[in-house]
């Protein structure tokens, strides 16, 4: 079963309603056949701009993110169930790339200065790779002449 994650955005309510509107959301994941991974309460916070969901406007939110597996196809009527809840403002759906290697961290490597360590390297490569391609880019008029001939 495919990973994936959730952003829940919901209504700024009391910790009861709060639980009971989590709770019909991992119902409704256990029934379609998944499980949920982790939960994490990013507590209520106000939104980035105003949110009209269900013919309200919502100016604050509860954020929850939610790991679950389930099945890709039940997916589609899940965000259904989703778009329907009342209590959810905003929802989004992102599939978890699986087995992302972590890139190996030492201490010696972190000790160095930055100049030496490698990933500032490439960093510093990938900077003078644009700057070369911006002074290609650049066209040069009138090179060799200190005044502009067709202006007066």
């Amino acid at each position: 079963m495919p990973s994936y994650e959730i952003c829940l955005l919901f209504k700024a309510l009391p910790k009861l309603q709060l639980k009971e509107c989590l709770k019909r959301t991992a119902n409704q994941i256990f029934e379609s056949g998944g499980f949920i991974r982790r939960i994490d309460n990013l507590g209520t916070q106000s939104t980035p701009w105003k949110i009209n969901s269900h013919d309200a406007i919502y100016k604050q939110a509860s954020y929850f993110i939610v790991e679950f597996d389930v099945p890709s196809s039940a997916l589609v009527s899940f965000n259904n169930y989703l778009s329907r809840d009342i209590d959810v403002i905003k929802r989004t759906i992102i599939k978890v790339p699986e087995n992302t290697p972590q890139p190996a961290c030492t201490l010696h490597e972190e000790l160095k200065p930055p100049a030496y360590r490698a990933e500032v390297k490439e960093m510093i490569a990938i900077g003078k790779r644009k700057r070369e391609r911006e002074a290609r880019k650049k066209v040069q008029f009138n090179t060799g002449l200190d005044y502009m001939p067709f202006q007066r």
